[in-house]
């Protein structure tokens, strides 16, 4: 238990300083914009409000990110103890074969220039929704 908090932990603070990272990145070309749009600004007024800059969107990026990053640690913490394959989880992969499958006839077809078997396809579907419906119950015997 304690290892997985500890990653989950890890990995909302990854998150946290990326983007204190890319807040900095992009106060940076924010003045680099407003310079070459404003070619009258002087460098030194750039100097002056680079720190202000950048003071003023970590301190609002802080705030934004400090209710996420209890989150997330939260978020990732849970997923990381729980998370177990079900049979949902096995349902959506063998659905997104079924699709393949049928892209792979599409483009099979469009290849070979001859008209797609949509007899093939729907046998798939049906094998498929065959499988993954429950059975259904005699309506007289209860």
């Amino acid at each position: 238990m304690k290892i997985q908090q500890f990653i989950g932990r890890q990995l909302a603070r990854l998150k946290a300083g990326q983007s204190l990272y890319s807040i900095i990145i992009q106060t940076i070309t924010a003045l680099g914009i407003i310079k070459m749009a404003l070619p009258g600004i002087d460098f030194w007024t750039l100097g002056l409000l680079f720190p202000i800059a950048i003071l003023g969107a970590l301190m609002i990026g802080f705030f934004m990110d400090k209710s996420d990053v209890i989150t997330a640690d939260h978020m990732k913490t849970i997923e990381m103890t729980h998370r177990y394959l079900n049979t949902a989880d096995f349902k959506t992969n063998e659905f997104r074969m079924v699709q393949m499958r049928a892209f792979f006839e599409w483009m099979k077809a469009i290849q070979n220039n001859e008209p797609m078997d949509f007899d093939k396809l729907n046998k798939e579907y049906n094998k498929f929704i065959k499988k993954w419906n429950p059975p259904k119950e005699n309506k007289g015997s209860k």
